[in-house]
């Protein structure tokens, strides 16, 4: 085999493309089921400021009252960085001359990009999870790109780790003060009915402290025993009684879950659980560039070259939207 021409180059990119495509759908992702995934951005990042609005209607005391107009008040920055991942391997020029299936070969490169694709993906919407405690915060929440400087640098928008608890208060724009973690809790009935009121009917306020739902039909667990324990509180028939008790209670907790994704790759020591709005716009995973693979030839020692790179953040713009039983803080 001589020297590969344009078009064989450009068969063999196809082909690996295929392959890796093929490859990252082989096991289920975690990630997409838990934030809500946006394509078609652009950019190195992206900014959204919020404005707060009407504060509440005003009910008149008197006929022809005027209604009172006031300007939208700006409340916190959102920012997302785009970071880009890669990989890249060389094969020399003898290497490919002298291997007989060379796109068996690449497709078989390819296949491994495209589980670590998925991995990539994973890892860093995990990330958001495992070091959601952390007081002093994780590159992963730092959305700083060109142009746009994130003030909370590797904290939550309002500088507060996006898991605080009752000790370490964090404030809406009108002074209310919350917290959306409870340390030492482990999965049972009575510790997620305990956070579950704390997420529907404590953390049901915005940034004016107003009312507002704050819904929750999802639960994260580390793979494991936590999966079925889950499963024995939420899949339960309220007929057959509180899951594991003694008592003839109909079981309240039924239905109430409707998705359990036990992820691999939530890595808390500690096993904490987690619930929630899955897919949230709140909280969006920004596929900012798909895979984008290359092979072509270096003039300069005449080897051939094989590399992939995608770009993805992540876009937080609401702490409530997840709650945290348990967990790790430091």
């Amino acid at each position: 085999m001589s020297g590969l021409k344009k078009d064989q180059l450009a068969l063999y990119t196809k082909d690996m493309y295929k392959a890796e495509r093929e490859t990252y759908k082989e096991i289920e992702t975690k990630y997409d089921k838990v934030y809500s995934v946006k394509t078609g951005v652009k950019g190195s990042g992206d900014k959204v400021t919020q404005l707060l609005g009407a504060s509440g209607l005003v009910r008149h005391t008197v006929e022809n009252q005027d209604i009172n107009f006031r300007a939208p008040v700006q409340g916190w920055e959102f920012l997302v960085k785009y970071h880009t991942y890669s990989d890249g391997l060389t094969l020399s020029k003898e290497a490919v001359e002298d291997t007989v299936k060379l796109g068996n070969l690449l497709k078989e490169l390819a296949g491994t990009w495209g589980k670590q694709v998925r991995v990539a993906k994973e890892t860093l919407g995990a990330l958001v999870f495992n070091k959601g405690g952390d007081l002093l915060g994780e590159w992963v929440f730092n959305g700083t790109h060109t142009g746009q400087t994130d003030s909370s640098g590797d904290m939550m928008y309002d500088s507060e780790p996006l898991f605080n608890l009752t000790g370490n208060t964090r404030a809406t724009k009108n002074g209310g003060t919350y917290y959306n973690s409870i340390a030492s809790l482990t999965l049972n009935p009575e510790n997620f009915e305990t956070l579950y009121n704390l997420h529907v009917a404590t953390n049901n306020r915005d940034e004016r402290d107003i009312i507002v739902q704050n819904p929750c039909d999802s639960i994260l667990v580390q793979a494991g025993a936590d999966r079925f324990t889950a499963e024995r509180i939420f899949f339960t028939p309220k007929t057959q009684g509180v899951p594991n008790s003694t008592l003839n209670d109909i079981n309240p907790y039924y239905g109430i879950i409707k998705n359990i994704i036990d992820w691999d790759y939530l890595n808390d020591t500690s096993s904490p659980f987690y619930i929630g709005k899955a897919r949230s716009s709140d909280f969006q995973f920004h596929e900012r560039q798909a895979p984008e693979i290359r092979f072509f030839r270096d003039e300069v020692n005449r080897s051939y070259k094989a590399s992939i790179d995608i770009r993805i953040g992540i876009l937080l713009k609401n702490w409530r939207t997840w709650s945290r039983g348990g967990g790790t803080s430091d």
